[in-house]
């Protein structure tokens, strides 16, 4: 909802990224070159521009939904909890062209790695996730309003996300790092998931599907419920001992969440699944660096 109070130009540049979802780009980074360090020795300068090209993209594709979901009249001032453009801390001309130059900034640094580190299927997993962030809410395609959010979310910043990292790390592909993304690339879903359960009216009075509105209140609990818990069995499939059990110190989190979704408390649930993601992400990533 509107808050009247000015913000600070930290806290609105915090509101026009949403950067409360940050840890949804940081975790799978993180996990990545966990992976792959079994296999190269971790460069610490190429962790940093993978995140930073990770993070570039992640806010150009938050800011990017912010303008579509505006101009297609899906946030309305009233009721919408995207602020960025409704409260003028970005205008809606300046808004796509700064999504296309961050776009583009993440692209540079990525040529540079797939270059450097002469791993030129970079490239295609690159153009993917592009694609994946930009046609999220893109005339044209827009696939989040056809109740195909979640996947593109999972594809993008499970797989794509942490097998690039590790590509870029290692210089192979390798399947490891694919299957390690599912647990926290299902967190990452349940922030979408979440997000959509708490706008689920606006969104059918705009006339666009969500998984959540499609499925209705009881069915689209029972959907967050296994993407928060899922990851937990997951993790446990891996056979790494403490890749199950550091994460398992999450589980507290896990379940006042489960209360919250309960409660239809969406405001605090969204970014507190955020903050899942965070928790239990970088256990898990200490754990596969403990089993690895």
């Amino acid at each position: 909802m509107p808050d009247a109070r000015p913000a600070s130009a930290l806290k609105k540049l915090f509101i026009v990224f949403r950067a409360y979802s940050w840890p949804a780009s940081l975790v799978p980074v993180v996990v990545g070159t966990v992976a792959a360090s079994r296999e190269a020795a971790i460069s610490w300068p190429v962790f940093a521009l993978t995140l930073a090209a990770a993070l570039l993209t992640h806010s150009a594709a938050n800011l990017a939904n912010t303008y579509f979901d505006w101009r297609n009249g899906v946030d309305r001032a009233e009721t919408a909890d995207d602020r960025g453009i409704l409260d003028g801390l970005i205008s809606g001309r300046a808004a796509p062209y700064t999504a296309a130059s961050m776009f583009a900034a993440a692209g540079l640094i990525g040529l540079w790695l797939a270059w450097t580190r002469s791993v030129p299927e970079l490239l295609g997993l690159g153009a993917a996730g592009f694609a994946l962030a930009w046609f999220y809410t893109a005339d044209g395609a827009a696939y989040k309003y056809r109740a195909l959010g979640e996947i593109g979310i999972f594809l993008a910043f499970g797989p794509l996300i942490t097998g690039g990292t590790a590509l870029i790390q290692s210089g192979r592909l390798s399947s490891l790092p694919f299957l390690l993304s599912f647990p926290v690339g299902l967190l990452i879903v349940a922030i979408l998931h979440a997000n959509n359960m708490r706008d689920a009216g606006e969104d059918r009075d705009a006339g666009i599907k969500t998984l959540a509105m499609r499925a209705g209140p009881a069915a689209s609990l029972a959907v967050y419920r296994a993407l928060v818990i899922s990851p937990f069995f997951i993790a446990a499939l891996y056979g790494m001992k403490w890749a199950f059990l550091l994460p398992l110190l999450s589980l507290p989190l896990a379940l006042r969440l489960l209360a919250l979704a309960r409660a239809g408390r969406f405001s605090e649930l969204v970014p507190a699944t955020a903050a899942l993601v965070a928790v239990f992400g970088l256990l898990f990533a200490t754990g596969l660096g403990l089993s690895i």
